[in-house]
C-alpha cells in the first residue's frame, strides 16, 4: 500500500471525547455531534483545509475498552475556551506516514489487519504518538478516509 509523508505543524485546536469502545455507536454519534458544532460555529474553511481528525488515545490492548478515550478534534485558531460542548487543547506536529484507505468497514478493518506488515515493509521507524485518523468526506465506497502514522 503506497503512503505519501506529511509534516503536521504545532497548532491550536479543539476537540470532543468519548470514553468507551473505540468502533461504538457513541463514537458515531459523537461524530455527528461534533460536525453540527463545527457548522454551527462557521468553521468549514478549517474542515475543508485540516479534516477532522479522529484520535484514540489509549491502546485496546492495554486498557479496558470502556475506559478507552476517543477524541475528534479540529486545527483552528479560534478560541472556543468557553464554549461547554467542545475543550480546547494544543497539538504537537510533526511527521506522518499518511495511508489512504476505502472508507468502509471491510477497508479499514484489512488497514488495521495489514498495519505491522506495512510498517516492518516500509521500515517505518515510528514515534511514540497515536496514529490518527483524518476524516474529509462521508463513509462510503467512493469516499476515502486517512491514516496519519506518527514517523521520525
Amino acid at each position: 500500500m503506497n503512503y505519501n509523508i506529511e509534516m503536521l505543524t504545532n497548532m491550536k485546536m479543539v476537540y470532543m471525547r468519548n470514553i468507551g469502545s473505540y468502533g461504538s455507536k457513541e463514537n458515531f454519534e459523537m461524530m455527528k455531534r461534533f460536525k453540527k458544532w463545527i457548522k454551527q460555529h462557521q468553521l468549514n474553511d478549517e474542515l475543508k483545509e485540516y479534516g477532522i481528525y479522529g484520535v484514540p488515545q489509549d491502546d485496546p490492548g492495554k486498557i479496558p475498552s470502556e475506559k478507552c478515550r476517543y477524541d475528534l478534534m479540529l486545527m483552528t485558531n479560534r478560541d472556543f475556551t468557553k464554549d461547554q460542548m467542545v475543550q480546547t487543547g494544543h497539538f504537537e506536529g510533526g511527521t506522518y506516514a499518511v495511508f489512504t484507505v476505502t472508507h468502509t468497514t471491510e477497508k479499514v478493518n484489512l488497514f488495521w489487519r495489514q498495519l505491522p506488515q506495512m510498517i516492518q515493509n516500509n521500515r517505518l521507524n515510528m514515534r511514540q504518538a497515536p496514529i490518527m485518523e483524518r476524516y474529509r468526506e462521508e463513509e462510503g465506497e467512493d469516499k476515502v478516509c486517512e491514516f496519519l502514522l506518527p514517523i521520525f
